[in-house]
Order: C-alpha cells, then sequence, then structure tokens
C-alpha cells in the first residue's frame, strides 16, 4: 500500500525519499525520481516528515522503535506518520517512543484499498498532534480524498476496527 501512495506523492512533484525492507520494491520509486536510503534512520535524518506504512504490528514496531530504529534520526521539528496496519496499543507505544526523541508523532491509518489508493481516494482517520496534523495535511490530500482529526492517539486503529467490523456486517 505504501508504493501507491508515494507514486502519488512523486507525481504530484513532491521529493520522496523511500526505504524498504526489499530494496527491489524501492526501485519502480526510485525510477520515478524518488531518492534511497538503506536504512529508516537514514530516511528520517534526511527527511523532516517520515511516513511509515507497514502491515502489521510487529513490522511497526521493527521500524519504529526495534531492530530498524526510525527513531535514531528523529527529533526536535521533526514528525512521524505511521499509516501502518495496527492495534491501538501498538499505536500508543510508537508514539510514545517517538515522542521521547521530542519528534511528532501522528497516527494516520486508512480506510480504502488498492484502487482507491491508487486514485489517491483514501480516507485518513489521524489521531495524534494537531500541528503535524495540519502541516501534513496538504501529503494527506494528495493521497487521500478526506481526513478526519480523531483527537488522541489509539483513536485511529479503533475507528478503523469499527468501520471494518460495519463493513463486515
Amino acid at each position: 500500500m505504501g508504493s501507491p501512495m508515494a507514486q502519488n506523492l512523486i507525481k504530484a512533484g513532491v521529493d520522496r525519499t523511500v526505504w524498504n525492507r526489499t530494496k527491489s520494491k524501492c526501485d519502480p520509486l526510485i525510477s520515478l525520481g524518488a531518492k534511497y536510503k538503506s536504512s529508516p534512520e537514514q530516511v528520517a535524518t534526511s527527511c523532516d516528515l517520515t511516513f511509515a506504512m507497514l502491515a502489521d504490528p510487529q513490522s511497526a514496531m521493527d521500524v519504529a522503535c526495534g531492530k530498524y530504529e526510525v527513531a535514531n534520526g528523529m527529533g526536535p521539528g521533526k514528525g512521524y506518520v505511521d499509516v501502518s496496519i495496527v492495534d491501538a496499543d501498538t499505536s500508543r507505544l510508537i508514539n510514545g517512543h517517538i515522542k521521547s526523541t521530542r519528534a511528532l508523532f501522528l497516527e494516520a491509518p486508512v480506510l480504502g484499498s488498492k484502487n482507491p489508493i491508487e486514485d489517491g481516494q483514501l480516507i485518513f482517520l489521524t489521531p495524534g498532534d494537531i500541528n503535524l496534523y495540519e502541516n501534513s495535511a496538504p501529503l494527506l490530500d494528495i493521497t487521500g480524498k478526506s481526513k478526519i482529526y480523531l483527537g488522541d492517539v489509539g483513536n485511529g486503529a479503533a475507528m478503523k476496527l469499527v468501520v471494518n467490523m460495519i463493513h463486515g456486517l
């Protein structure tokens, strides 16, 4: 899901730096003009705003505060927008870890699948730091059709679960 989001940003003229645990997955983005860094820490060090899109809580923890330690590249004036598919507790743990660096955190799970991602029609459920929400809004608007600010971290994952349950009925 991260690649189509990054493609939409690149096509809109946004300067992007990318990383993936499997470098070959970055090659199409690099061919579109993205820069590549060999670790998430290097991405965070070189960028003011870092987006993470990971498929499960363990991967999100590994990147944010585990073996890949993106937080080492974070600090004052930087923001971390986590679009990963995680539960509320995991999001709160990542939030605490990122905030311990004095960086800002925004939880941003999405509603939408392959076609909405490719068409820039995602819906972002975005609790966390309100200033980071406002500063990242132009980028969220490129990849999504709407965004909803939801207050405290954890509310995004909870709301996504509710919406998915309703769709499953």
